[in-house]
């Protein structure tokens, strides 16, 4: 099986038509299944949005569908997370045009058209980068690292 595996951070600007060229060290890691697609919805952090390509998008969206219907934060997650999803096609040079609202999400506006893209393994996701300095000055690499180790098995050395 191959994986998609999103790695790296790039500076991005939007053109004048809400436009962003994606980086061709994310663009080189679209399997043909995700056909030149991103998904875009809000980021978890409420501060970004994540951007996935078409087949992981559909990984995750068949997972969302076992979700107990009657089960009243279930519905409002996927409604909040999955109701204002854009999908969008990339052209034959790579760019992919944002929409506002998606913008919005991550704090990016038409005065400051700079952002981030940072890979995360099945995704990648959007940040405006005076956001994502702030938002990172939290814990270290090696806290989270410890605290990984407390919740997975991840750094055991066994395999």
């Amino acid at each position: 099986m191959v994986l998609q595996d999103f790695a790296g951070e790039f500076t991005c600007q939007l053109d004048n038509k809400n436009r962003v060229s994606i980086p061709s060290g994310i663009r080189k890691m679209f399997l043909p299944e995700a056909q030149n697609t991103i998904v875009f919805v809000p980021g978890f952090e409420m501060k970004n949005v994540y951007a996935y390509p078409l087949n992981e998008w559909q990984k995750l969206t068949k997972k969302l569908r076992a979700l107990n219907p009657l089960d009243d934060d279930a519905r409002e997650f996927v409604r909040q997370f999955v109701g204002v999803a854009h999908y969008a096609t990339m052209d034959g040079q790579g760019r992919v045009m944002i929409p506002d609202r998606i913008l919005s999400m991550a704090g990016i506006n038409k005065e400051d058209r700079e952002m981030l893209l940072i890979g995360t393994l099945e995704k990648f996701e959007i940040w405006n980068p005076k956001v994502y300095e702030e938002h990172r000055s939290g814990k270290s690499l090696t806290e989270l690292a410890r605290l990984m180790q407390q919740k997975s098995s991840i750094f055991d050395n066994s395999e």
